[in-house]
């Protein structure tokens, strides 16, 4: 099957670009129409404040005017209005008492305070005088107003309106030359001009959007690196898998983080290594399996062709026929030990359990090992804790076990060895357990010795006649009961195979001390 080539614009760096630019652009324009509102609200809301704090300010000032009069206290503190006012950026008008109409106006007597001109006297139109005059009544219950003053403010403006308590000093007459405090009600007017509030807004935003453009520019190169980290090792990944796919596992990716991406190229790796694992093992398993049924096969096909061909004499049939018998039983044995181990380690469920006496089992089985264990002379010991055990178990794959580790032991032993087969319990287990005195195995051995057509000592020269199936089968069979089963050998001091069984119910025992 042919490989998809990557597309350049559709790739994992143009993805993670395009993603953060459509977010840029969602920010971008939630801060163009929602952030305008947002300031507008705080600087009103600071504005309000000001005035308040202002409010406060002239409340002193109008505080005062009980001994001095209007006049005499407000211009006391007249300076620090003016540069309250300034400093804010608002207009204070104190307006009090109207005099009469001229001409359609109202020319109203006034102190004014942070404005450019110095004229005291603010001359109104009658809708404006009428509006102070409510507001000095108490008609208007509100406190904010935009736009009140059109004649002198032209633009838009926010005004802070209300009624403030004064003393104003009456002459009682020239001929006692006294004078008396009378209390009186200004009219308190805090101006302030909306554009100066736009362009307050307007500058915060030009701020807020250069250092989001600034922040936009950083992230992106940093997006841009980090897409390299990522985009890199994948880029060896997709490499090295095309040349493992071509049989090539020389490569591997190089891990320079220790993230999740360094976590997935040291996955990979280890993948590619157990790849490369299960090419070497499929290699040998077709190499040692062509060798295996050759074998036989090649043996079989020559002493049938014999016969037919009168080579070999009709009374020497039966020998040969003997040969090919068991040659065959060797066939019957492989095809039926691949099926077994191929079904076990392909998740099937072939087991049958059952309640069954172990120690029976090994008596029994031993038997059919007589000839071959007389032939080497061999010591066989049996340790049973108890005369019968009886577990929980698949009693025709237990057998099988039992079989191979036996076969496994004999094979491996020289003239006069012994083995040893033991059975107890320890921790409500049965241990049971298979030992021999012969070669050994070294550590690197032990670790493989139960992987497909691994070989005890092939290097000696023994077990030629054997597959390498036999533990693998055996491992699978314990594993398949949920039990353990462990090695330890030697070189020269013999080996030890040990497992594990599950008790059978309501069985009286003896542990093991």
């Amino acid at each position: 099957m042919q490989r998809v080539r990557p597309v350049k614009w559709v790739s994992v760096r143009v993805k993670l670009i395009g993603i953060y630019l459509a977010v840029v652009l969602a920010i971008f324009l939630i801060l163009i129409i929602v952030l305008p509102r947002i300031l507008q609200n705080y600087v009103l809301q600071r504005s309000q404040d000001d005035l308040l704090a202002t409010r406060q300010i002239i409340q002193e000032a109008l505080d005062q005017t009980q001994d001095g009069g209007i006049t005499e206290a407000a211009y006391l503190v007249r300076d620090k209005l003016d540069a309250v006012a300034k400093a804010r950026n608002l207009e204070i008008w104190i307006c009090l008492e109207p005099m009469e109409t001229k001409s359609g106006t109202v020319t109203v007597p006034a102190m004014r305070m942070g404005g450019k001109s110095a004229q005291e006297d603010i001359t109104l139109s009658a809708q404006s005088a009428a509006f102070i005059e409510k507001i000095r009544t108490g008609a208007e219950d509100r406190t904010i107003y935009r736009d009140q003053f059109p004649e002198y403010y032209p633009n838009k403006t926010m005004t802070m309106a209300y009624p403030a308590s004064y003393y104003e000093r009456q002459s009682l007459g020239d001929y006692f030359g006294l004078s008396l405090p009378v209390e009186k009600t200004a009219v308190v007017l805090l101006n302030i001009a909306l554009s100066d509030i736009s362009d307050t807004i307007q500058q915060m935003l030009y701020v807020v959007l250069i250092l989001f453009l600034i922040l936009s520019i950083v992230v992106a190169m940093l997006i841009w690196m980090m897409s390299n980290t990522i985009i890199e090792p994948v880029n060896q990944m997709r490499e090295i898998a095309g040349l493992i796919s071509k049989g090539d596992f020389t490569k591997k990716v190089e891990v320079r983080s220790r993230d999740e991406i360094g976590d997935l190229a040291e996955s990979f790796n280890k993948m590619a290594e157990e790849l490369e694992q299960v090419e070497v093992t499929q290699r040998a398993f077709i190499s040692n399996i062509s060798h295996d049924f050759r074998s036989p096969l090649t043996s079989i096909r020559g002493f049938v062709q014999a016969m037919l061909e009168d080579v070999i004499p009709p009374e020497q049939h039966k020998k040969y026929l003997q040969i090919v018998f068991d040659e065959t039983n060797r066939l019957s044995k492989l095809a039926n030990d691949l099926l077994i181990l191929n079904k076990m380690e392909s998740g099937q469920d072939i087991l049958q359990f059952s309640r069954f006496d172990i120690n029976e089992m090994i008596r029994k089985l031993m038997l059919t090992f007589e000839q071959r264990i007389e032939k080497k002379e061999l010591a066989v010991n049996f340790r049973f804790l108890q005369e019968n055990l009886f577990v929980n178990a698949d009693e025709e794959m237990i057998q099988r076990v039992i079989y191979n580790l036996v076969d496994n032991a004999i094979k491996f032993t020289e003239q006069g060895d012994s083995i040893t087969v033991e059975t107890s319990i320890v921790n409500k287990k049965a241990y049971i357990s298979v030992s021999d005195t012969g070669l050994g195995m070294d550590e690197e051995t032990q670790k493989h010795i139960f992987e497909r057509f691994r070989k005890g000592d092939a290097s000696r020269g023994l077990n030629k006649t054997g597959m390498g199936l036999g533990l693998a089968i055996v491992k699978q069979i314990i594993v398949k009961h949920g039990e353990d089963i462990r090695v330890s050998s030697k070189p020269g001091e013999g080996t030890n195979f040990e497992f594990t069984l599950p008790l059978a119910m309501q069985v009286s025992f003896v542990e093991k001390k």
